[in-house]
């Protein structure tokens, strides 16, 4: 009864938090994981919960569990009060249990004494044996020091005597001599090496430090003794000797001292040789520039290289594992050439005059490929080019100042060009080629321009990205020149439209800016024109094609990149250029439209007077379209291409029949209005008869007729240009304007 009452309250604590339905970041099930901990569960939820509401949670859950926890012990309630009746004795059988368990945990304890004991014993014996082994090896190591050591001394005392005894014969560096030596240096050389591996593993010993001065001084004399052995070798051209030293240089790893005796007994004097050479010829013969100068010793440095350093690469090379011990070709061979070539020739590396620049620049590069040609594989290459002799040589070219210099000519050049007011024609540059026969100056500026960037004597592959955005900003540039100017005679078009009617046509307009395109006429626009034609075929097929002949090394997803650029920089030209013909047709149309106001001639004609139908055309059609003949028969017209010359005799003959067929409308529609006026105010007046008889033509019966010949022998014309003018709209909208009534068929031309 009283876990009942228990139970009755607490469920009368007042919770109401519903445990069935928990907010999704509370999990009670958390609480049961084996490494679950309070602090890190409460610092995870409190970034994002309020401690006031987990602890609310917390005693829901709380009460939850005492509820089921009261549950349980109802449903078992019998056998929680006989627990305590049925517990008895149990002190007895916990102390009979307990005195086993305890004679068991003496005897693990006795035992674990002795292992322990045993295992202590054993560590100590391995220290002891450790330490034994370590006084050994290093006794083992100071032994072998001092006898290689002694072996050393032994090896120069022998050499010393060995060059006693032959300093005063004559042959005592004769062949057989040196090979001889130079054996005995590569023997010391090993145990030099041998030498120098025992005072490395033994660095901190007392004992290694107190030989150090007797192996420096065995060092200092062995490499004395090798680099006068290489030196000898190499003045006497004994391969046999000279393999025999670099494999001793190589032993000791002193790479750097073969390098050097290389460059200063081999490479040194054939360089000299070389320059001396051409400079003497120079001198004797006819004059050349220091261009041609530096690059005949280049070629002569390349030459003498292979034929007499050539032997020494080889031996260098024999064994592969000399390969990553020398780099004769950088570090002997290009240091040398690099330093007397840069005295011998300051002014080659100057960028002031970019033709010689690029000639010393071209024979350096073919000088190195040549060097990389006597390289065996990719590794030696690889030592090659990432040598500090290498990247010095490469430093001495500013590519970067050389292009700036180039950039501000070529594109200093288009830019004065479109930059005048007025256009001016080709013959004003006359120092610019003009193969395309180009007729104004700013696309032969343009096509200079893109010409030098491909030129033999500008182009350098290292720049040929530089060279071809340099290509796309030219193109780009015009483009913008074309669009400015158009636009400006738009703008200026609409100034002049909305001006004042009594405005002094002699002022000039301002509006629109004083360019090129503003007052152009339209034979200075199909100039224009026909000069960008000209220059976009070849854009698009001469020039892309030297591009990317001058840029073999691209992978075929990046030459068609390239091609795609430069298409897409031509038509944007194209696409401004098509802005000169509508400038031309809107001329055109303007001028030809003029004749139209003749219209109003024919109103007069037959108004109020006894004049018959007319039966023929009016005089002023055959004038309508006399002004697009008279231009397409012209010399401007004629530099333009069949689909340019089309393109503006139709847009000419659409705009001014348009403007022929409303005007004609207009007129017809006035006309009928007037005279439909006319007779209202007639039959308005009382006993006056009619004026016109039955089926007599009214004054805007007679004009339509007029307007309809007119119309007729308009469409005869229009075929003249080769156009049909059936299929026009503007003349199907013409005829049906004044076609009359009683004919209402089909349209004729």
């Amino acid at each position: 009864m009283a876990v009942v009452a228990s139970q009755k309250s607490l469920g009368s604590a007042g919770f109401t938090q519903n445990d069935d339905n928990p907010p999704h970041w509370f999990n009670p099930e958390r609480f049961m994981e084996p490494n679950f901990d309070a602090d890190t569960y409460v610092a995870d939820l409190r970034r994002y919960v309020p401690l006031e509401a987990l602890s609310a949670e917390l005693q829901a859950h709380l009460q939850v569990l005492r509820n089921k926890l009261v549950e349980v012990i109802n449903e078992h309630y019998g056998d929680f009060v006989s627990l305590s009746s049925k517990l008895v004795n149990v002190d007895s059988a916990v102390i009979r249990m307990q005195k086993p368990l305890l004679e068991i945990k003496e005897k693990l304890l006795a035992v674990r004494g002795e292992v322990t004991a045993a295992l202590d014993a054993l560590k100590e014996g391995l220290e002891r044996r450790q330490s034994v082994a370590s006084a050994k090896a290093l006794l083992e190591l100071m032994q072998d020091t001092a006898h290689v050591m002694s072996k050393v001394e032994k090896l120069l005392a022998e050499i010393q005597v060995m060059e006693g005894h032959s300093s005063g014969k004559a042959s005592a560096m004769k062949q057989g001599r040196l090979d001889a030596r130079v054996r005995m240096f590569e023997r010391l050389a090993s145990e030099v090496a041998r030498l120098n591996f025992y005072a490395v593993r033994g660095k901190e010993l007392q004992f290694v430090e107190q030989l150090e001065p007797r192996m420096g001084a065995a060092a200092q004399k062995l490499q004395a003794l090798l680099s006068e052995g290489l030196a000898e070798a190499l003045r006497e051209g004994n391969a046999s000797a000279r393999a025999h030293c670099l494999q001793a240089f190589s032993a000791v790893g002193d790479a750097v001292s073969a390098e050097q005796i290389v460059r200063e007994v081999a490479v040194a004097p054939l360089v000299e040789g070389c320059i001396s050479a051409v400079q003497t010829h120079a001198n004797s013969g006819p004059t050349i520039g220091s261009s041609d100068r530096y690059a005949q010793v280049l070629e002569r440095v390349a030459d003498a290289v292979k034929e007499q350093v050539g032997p020494v690469l080889s031996d260098a090379l024999n064994d592969q594992a000399n390969v990553l011990t020398f780099n004769f070709l950088a570090n002997s061979v290009l240091q040398e050439v690099d330093a007397q070539l840069s005295a011998a020739f300051p002014g080659a590396f100057s960028v002031g005059v970019p033709e010689k620049f690029v000639g010393n620049y071209r024979a350096a590069q073919h000088f190195l490929g040549r060097l990389e040609a006597l390289c065996r594989d990719r590794r030696a290459i690889s030592a090659l080019r990432d040598s500090d002799a290498y990247a010095s040589f490469q430093g001495r070219w500013k590519l970067s100042v050389y292009y700036g210099l180039r950039f501000q000519n070529i594109a200093g050049g288009l830019d004065a060009a479109v930059s005048a007011p007025a256009l001016e024609p080709a013959s004003a540059a006359p120092d610019l080629p003009n193969p395309l026969n180009l007729h104004l100056r700013p696309m032969l500026a343009l096509h200079h321009g893109l010409t030098r960037c491909t030129a033999e004597d500008v182009w350098l592959q290292p720049l040929a990205d530089k060279f071809t955005r340099l290509a796309l900003q030219l193109l780009a540039r015009f483009a913008a020149w074309l669009g400015d100017g158009m636009d400006a005679r738009s703008v200026a078009a609409i100034g002049a439209a909305a001006a004042p009617t009594d405005a002094d046509p002699a002022l000039p307009s301002t509006m629109g800016g004083d360019t090129w395109a503003v007052g152009a006429k339209v034979d200075v626009l199909c100039t224009v024109r026909a000069d960008a034609d000209v220059l976009l075929q070849w854009v698009r097929t001469d020039f892309l094609d030297e591009l990317l002949r001058l840029m073999p090394f691209l992978p075929p997803e990046a030459s068609e990149g390239v091609r795609a650029a430069l298409l897409e920089g031509a038509s944007a030209v194209a696409a401004q250029a098509a802005a000169l013909v509508r400038a031309v047709i809107e001329d055109l149309t303007e001028t030809c439209s003029g004749v139209l106001k003749q219209l109003r001639g024919i109103t007069a004609t037959y108004r109020m007077t006894t004049r018959p139908a007319p039966t023929k055309a009016s005089h002023y059609v055959a004038a309508i379209l006399s002004a697009l003949r008279t231009f397409l028969d012209g010399e401007a017209a004629g530099r333009l291409g069949p689909d340019a010359r089309s393109e503006i005799a139709e847009g000419v003959i659409a705009g001014v029949t348009q403007r022929f067929a409303t005007q004609a409308r207009d007129l017809l529609e006035s006309l009928r209005k007037t005279e439909s006026s006319l007779k209202r105010l007639k039959k308005s007046r009382a006993g006056e008869a009619a004026s016109d008889g039955p089926g007599a033509l009214s004054d805007a019966d007679k004009v339509n007729v007029q307007l309809f010949l007119d119309a007729q022998e308009y469409g005869t014309h229009i075929k003249r240009f080769g156009v049909e003018a059936a299929e026009l709209p503007a003349y199907v909208e013409l005829w049906n304007a004044v076609v009359p009534p009683d004919r209402k068929d089909a349209v004729q031309s």
